[in-house]
């Protein structure tokens, strides 16, 4: 009585151990991903409101990083500077090309970009812009967190004869900033 007792217990382990085994193999395990790497650099875009610049004068768009010289805790910012007209589309030159400036900026430097109007219009005229700055950022790896945005940005507009400046725009309300996080 006890064999058989047993054998019958044996024989219901068996069953079920081969019931789990086919199970295992036989269902396909879904692995979970996710569906967006994280980003690996962050865009800070400073964008002026509109300013107006006539025959005599230069508008200078300058943007400061102001971490301290000798900081190497971050790698260098890629700036770009440039000007939009009253339509959103970029200011180009006599020659067709797009007024801007693209620079790697280490702590402690600052890059500009000079818009003389006697270079641009011929003529007494009026030009409507606003000057943007995009700043871009790298994120440490391993984190998702935005780095500090070091970078300063402003606007002067510049009596070419007299060299003497007339408006200096910085910081906020004049200023709208806007961050974008996105993938190299």
């Amino acid at each position: 009585m006890r064999t058989k007792r047993f054998l019958a217990m044996v024989t219901i382990l068996i069953a079920v151990a081969g019931t789990v085994t086919s199970n295992i193999f036989r269902n396909t395990w879904h692995a979970k991903a996710q569906d967006q790497l994280p980003p690996t650099t962050v865009t800070d875009r400073f964008s002026f409101g509109m300013i107006g610049i006539t025959q005599g004068q230069t508008l200078r768009l300058s943007v400061a990083n102001t971490l301290p010289t000798g900081d190497r805790s971050t790698e260098p910012l890629r700036v770009s500077l440039t000007f939009l007209d009253s339509d959103g589309q970029r200011l180009r030159k006599g020659d067709g090309s797009i007024i801007r400036r693209t620079v790697q900026l280490d702590a402690g430097q600052t890059t500009f970009l000079d818009l003389n109007f006697d270079d641009v219009i011929a003529g007494p005229a009026r030009l409507e812009l606003r000057a943007v700055v995009a700043v871009q950022s790298p994120i440490a790896a391993g984190t998702n967190a935005l780095p500090v945005d070091p970078c300063v940005p402003s606007v002067e507009l510049v009596n070419n004869q007299t060299r003497r400046t007339s408006l200096t725009v910085t910081g906020l309300p004049a200023v709208q900033r806007t961050t974008t996080a996105s993938l190299d």
